[in-house]
């Protein structure tokens, strides 16, 4: 008998909660507004819905709505909220500025007659990025480098890159402090050699931020005087000096053959007999 009623209650649960529908999750961007819906798809009578905020567990009325009382909207967010009802059996919240305090779950609850209260439960996820911070310094060694520290603070944790990356000397250096609000501070150390930096001819560098809410991408200007290779410089005097020894071997044969073809055509000529000196017989 208890397993029958247990059934019949799990069997009830699931009924009324496919009636119910809403995202599971939502997000907002941390000082925006964000609204949070849910929907009644049932024909029955809604009477009033109510706003509960789920935090430690604990439930929190913010706020209800009736078709005889209207809204009513309980602290602390009695200038923030408002709890409206697009159709009779639809309902949805706008939190205005949006702070990390807000960051919960909450729950839509819909007293229908003469079923009682059912509701669907929305969970808000805050989000939330910085600019990119930087400090670059030049470092006096026998190598020669360059340092390039880069930083953001988001939620999630930005991702920080730097292209090309064959300019790096070394494995980036990366640190990651976490605030209580759930804010994710990202340090960036690049060492960058400035000998690759001439060798591949580079005028800038580009440091690449990736977010959710933004990418945001900075050039990093290279002041470094680019000097040619050695080596470089060798092989294209020696290309050179080649291209050059095989145009006049080419234009000597050309030349030689057209000689050559003068030459026998002249011998058959009586006139080169007198330029020659050769008396004529």
């Amino acid at each position: 008998f208890e397993h029958s009623l247990l059934c019949l209650f799990k069997y009830f649960v699931l009924y009324f909660s496919y009636r119910i529908k809403h995202k599971k999750n939502e997000t907002a961007v941390l000082g925006g507004n964000v609204t949070i819906f849910c929907n009644w798809t049932a024909q029955e009578d809604v009477v009033q819905i109510t706003w509960q905020k789920i935090q430690d567990s604990s439930p929190q009325n913010i706020g209800t709505y009736s078709s005889k009382y209207g809204e009513k909207i309980l602290p602390p967010y009695v200038d923030r909220l408002h709890c409206k009802i697009l159709e009779p059996n639809s309902s949805f919240i706008t939190i205005q500025k949006v702070t990390f305090e807000d960051e919960a779950c909450y729950k839509c609850l819909f007293n229908v007659f003469p079923h009682g209260s059912h509701g669907g439960e929305i969970c808000l996820n805050i989000l939330t990025v910085s600019n990119l911070t930087n400090e670059n310094r030049f470092i006096s060694d026998s190598e020669g480098s360059l340092e390039l520290i880069y930083s953001a603070v988001g939620k999630p944790a930005p991702q920080i890159s730097l292209f090309p990356s064959q300019v790096l000397m070394n494995r980036p250096k990366e640190y990651l402090d976490q605030s209580q609000n759930g804010t994710v501070t990202v340090t960036k150390i690049y060492t960058v050699s400035l000998e690759t930096v001439r060798f591949l001819g580079l005028q800038h560098l580009i440091v690449h931020m990736d977010h959710p809410l933004r990418n945001e991408e900075r050039i990093v200007p290279l002041s470094v005087k680019q000097e040619c290779n050695f080596i470089i410089i060798c092989l294209n005097t020696l290309f050179v000096l080649i291209l050059c020894i095989n145009l006049w071997v080419v234009i000597c044969l050309h030349f030689g053959k057209i000689l050559d073809s003068y030459l026998s055509i002249c011998s058959c000529c009586p006139f080169t007999h007198i330029f020659s000196g050769t008396p004529i017989h």
